[in-house]
């Protein structure tokens, strides 16, 4: 006889069709990040069947239902999804089509309970059947609101809960009826997160600044990306970072430079005017300063051009102001080869795509 199961499926909607390399790829990392947010929060032992684009399909063998469970499943990974993009919102650096509209994101819930068989392919084991194919099924349907958890008549009876709405209605495998709940109202037990405060040290050390031959979303990709760094930065042998996460505030990378020091560097941010956009870096471990910060600030020029203004700070431990000069020097030198190297990496015909 086959088993039972619940079958669980959070699905997230709300990105548009993207065409720009930058928010496709930035688009399957925000993704991925929320998909593993809601697995972080899977406190119920659902098993994970498969990851089917921008949703998880979950179950878990068991003979009885415990509604109370599955609705505090419901809400808990609700408000770890949402709380991750009220952070991600407040870090995020990039402007991309993706980033800037993940805040809108939304999850539903497709819930269903029935029996189940499994097929093996090259040793991956799924559930397989009928009710499989009918929880799938059903995250097409006509509730009128974005984000619910729809429960099907074998996991809730609609006289449970007042709360629920009833919808009968027709697929290719016959007519069901389901109940849905909505999620919004849980958006106000989700703790407020504080904006990025700007830390700004006290002495500026460089400025200067230069036309690129980009449009400003890419330039600031190719600045931001770490995939990008090695192109244009010298002195650095390698960046350790996490690959699949889009850079943002908070977010830490090392540098292991060409003697095999480390420099280890958290991203940052400040306030810029309305038509620019910011992308910064500090470290703490830099000799003879208490906190070092670089600043890209660009601006659209139009015409596919970006002006690039690098700004750099430092605070000092005691008696390392009287390193300044050697660092200004330092600096001038250090970062002038490096936007040598990025106009020329630009004139070469350099995409973000290749």
């Amino acid at each position: 006889m086959n088993p039972n199961a619940l079958l669980f499926i959070p699905d997230i909607s709300g990105f548009t069709e993207f065409v720009h390399f930058t928010s496709i790829k930035h688009s399957k990392h925000i993704i991925a990040e929320l998909l593993e947010t809601l697995l972080d929060h899977n406190n119920t032992n659902l098993e994970l069947a498969e990851v089917e684009g921008d949703a998880l399909f979950l179950y878990k063998l068991s003979d009885t239902i415990n509604l109370q469970v599955i609705e505090a499943q419901v809400k808990r990974m609700y408000l770890a999804f949402h709380k991750h993009l009220q952070r991600y919102e407040y870090q995020r650096i990039c402007h991309c089509g993706a980033c800037s509209s993940a805040y809108n994101l939304k999850l539903k819930f497709v819930i269903h309970y029935g029996v189940i068989d499994f097929i093996e392919v090259k040793n991956l084991k799924k559930p397989y059947g009928a009710d499989v194919i009918q929880v799938h099924r059903l995250l097409k349907n006509d509730v009128p609101i974005e984000e619910y958890a729809l429960y099907t008549e074998a996991v809730k009876s609609i006289s449970e809960d007042t709360k629920t709405t009833q919808i009968s209605t027709t697929y290719d495998f016959g007519n069901i009826t389901f109940s849905y709940a909505p999620l919004q109202q849980f958006k106000s037990e989700i703790p407020q997160i504080d904006p990025i405060p700007d830390n700004i040290p006290k002495h500026k050390l460089f400025d200067k600044t230069e036309i690129i031959k980009l449009p400003i979303n890419d330039l600031y990709e190719v600045i931001s990306n770490f995939d990008y760094r090695l192109l244009w930065i010298n002195g650095v042998n390698r960046l350790e970072y996490e690959k699949n996460k889009v850079n943002r505030v908070g977010e830490k990378h090392k540098c292991i430079l060409n003697k095999n020091e480390d420099v280890l560097q958290t991203t940052i941010s400040k306030k810029v005017e309305k038509n620019q956009l910011v992308y910064g870096e500090s470290t703490t471990n830099m000799p003879f300063s208490k906190r070092f910060n670089s600043y890209f600030i660009l601006e659209d020029m139009g015409a596919s051009a970006t002006k690039l203004h690098i700004e750099v700070f430092a605070d000092f431990k005691p008696f390392g102001i009287l390193m300044k000069p050697f660092f200004k020097a330092k600096l001038a030198k250090n970062i002038s080869k490096n936007i040598k190297d990025l106009v020329l990496l630009i004139d070469g015909g350099f995409s973000l795509e290749q």
